[in-house]
């Protein structure tokens, strides 16, 4: 199925998005041989899964995404992908090793992942002869760009949204722009210059839509006039559940002392209490109750993120046109997700870090017509630990025997006989929010929360299908007394396949003083449980 006119519909809208002069002047176009896909990994940051208009969300009319939503409907939208640890750093890990924070050594934003000797993502994709790069936001510490033929990466820092920095092999390189557009330049330009012949692998991370949501000014009127609706659980009050769990979390849109408050910070309020300069703006309350604050602050996060949003959209157009121009768009695997999902108003919260949905779903799109039909739907679990061996499979290479995930080409193709997860591992070790850990069903979530002593302090225990926003705990609900013992029962049983010892549980684990270089990695493996890895969840 070949689309010359993929996105016919949709205009790019600025001068300023179109493709450079240097990749205008396409070289013939020369097909790789072989009949493995080109891939092509797109991936966002602090992506809320709603925010995809594709995904039906409460704020779908509002959402300015045409090209992803094109690419769910001519491939694959999954409903149930969720990350095992919702910080930007841990989530990057896991998808370059296939591992889970205790065995990548990246439980928060601190630590080292050096994989010289690792058989990593790009690792594995340039030994089975495919080009390789990796292009924006990295933010990963560490020893860890083996396997890639080039970069252009922020490494270990969030990096800037206008006239962003980026390391290359051959030093600094530094452009004007915002930073979506700059990364789709860069990324476009390594495109035109790769050996046409071979197949490619890139990773183009973006670094929207993370904070503080600098958008492109051509954006800055975009929703200027328009009322966005909030979300249900805008002013949730946090009862009905463990009060030492979900209402601790520190970031919150709004709080009358204003510790982690979005509100001090967009009126230009640092940790000290000092004024400075919103990125967009402050905001002014002046004469606003607490009410109008919380929902002024909203506003003017809801638009900011959505600009991001527009920005991530249009680029990504960039790259599909480019493929299609090439010839090769029905050849590539196109996937778009997250590194983790995002809190934009939900439960009065902003950020991530804590395991509601929200925080931990992502969205995950595949387009591959060759192989995977236009319009699927798909429920199956499946975790960003997944993400590197089903990519690996995709492109007909040996999977590491180290890594822990489950490949799910078979899921996208509806194959009967693909791994089913019957739950997914979540574990948050950082600051904001109280350490906790626990599992996922497609009906039911426990979540455990942990002391800074490393004692157990409480629990949650939510139905998934009754109550999607998670607003109310039924763990004292005696007719939920069986479905507690299961999910206690998988929750055991999912730590034992992935090796993960008590003494390693949030609360327990002890962050090192200074950067460590891999904490739990063995001589050989990097691993703590090899031969564990393939245990069915």
């Amino acid at each position: 199925m070949k689309r010359r006119e993929f996105l016919k519909s949709v205009g790019i809208g600025s001068a300023s998005l179109l493709i450079p002069s240097t990749v205008l002047a396409l070289s013939k176009n020369k097909k790789p041989t072989g009949t493995r896909p080109n891939i092509l990994y797109i991936m966002a940051d602090d992506q809320n899964a709603s925010f995809v208009g594709s995904y039906g969300g409460w704020i779908k009319d509002f959402v300015q995404t045409p090209t992803i939503d094109k690419l769910a409907e001519e491939g694959a939208r999954l409903t149930n992908c969720f990350n095992t640890n919702s910080l930007c750093a841990p989530s990057r890990a896991s998808i370059i090793s296939g591992k889970y924070s205790h065995n990548s050594g990246v439980y928060t934003l601190r630590e080292d992942m050096n994989t010289a000797g690792w058989n990593t993502l790009p690792v594995v994709m340039k030994k089975s002869g495919y080009q390789t790069a990796a292009v924006g936001k990295w933010h990963v510490h560490g020893d860890n760009l083996h396997g890639l033929d080039y970069y252009a990466l922020t490494k270990t820092s969030q990096g800037r949204y206008i006239n962003p920095s980026m390391s290359t092999p051959d030093g600094k390189r530094n452009e004007e722009g915002h930073s979506s557009d700059v990364y789709t330049n860069i990324s476009m330009e390594w495109l035109e210059k790769r050996d046409k012949t071979q197949p490619f692998f890139l990773m183009h991370h973006f670094k929207a839509a993370h904070g503080p949501w600098q958008y492109a000014p051509r954006y800055e009127s975009l929703y200027q006039d328009v009322e966005i609706p909030e979300p249900p659980t805008l002013h949730d009050d946090y009862s009905n559940r463990f009060e030492g769990g979900v209402g601790v979390k520190k970031s919150k849109i709004f709080s009358k002392d204003g510790t982690g408050s979005l509100a001090s910070r967009m009126q230009g309020l640092n940790k000290k209490g000092e004024q400075g300069e919103w990125p967009t703006g402050n905001l002014d309350i002046s004469g606003m109750s607490d009410s109008e604050i919380k929902k002024a602050t909203y506003q003017k996060y809801v638009k900011d993120y959505l600009r991001c949003v527009k920005g991530i959209d249009d680029n990504v157009l960039r790259l599909v046109n480019y493929l299609e121009q090439e010839g090769i768009l029905d050849d590539t695997l196109i996937i778009y997700t997250a590194d983790q999902g995002m809190y934009v108003g939900e439960h009065g919260f902003y950020d991530k870090r804590l395991g509601l949905d929200e925080g931990m779903r992502m969205p995950f799109i595949a387009r591959y017509p060759k192989e995977i039909q236009a319009g699927v739907v798909l429920d199956d679990i499946v975790n960003n630990v997944d993400f590197p061996e089903t990519m690996i499979d995709y492109a007909e290479a040996e999977i590491p025997a180290d890594m822990q995930g489950f490949s799910f080409r078979k899921n996208l193709n509806g194959d009967p006989e693909a791994h089913q997860r019957t739950a997914t591992f979540y574990a948050f070790y950082s600051s904001g929010t109280p350490r906790h850990y626990g599992i996922r069903t497609k009906h039911h979530k426990l979540l455990k929360y942990m002391g800074k002593d490393g004692s157990a302090i409480g629990q949650d225990l939510f139905d998934m299908d009754k109550d999607p926003h998670e607003l109310r705990s039924v763990l004292n609900d005696k007719s939920y007394a069986g479905v507690l013992k299961k999910l206690e029962s998988q929750l055991k049983d999912e730590m034992q396949a992935i090796g993960l010892s008590e003494e390693d549980l949030p609360g327990r684990w002890k962050a090192p003083g200074k950067k460590t270089k891999n904490p739990k990695k063995s001589k050989k493996t990097g691993m703590k449980n090899k031969k564990s890895k393939k245990k069915k969840s």
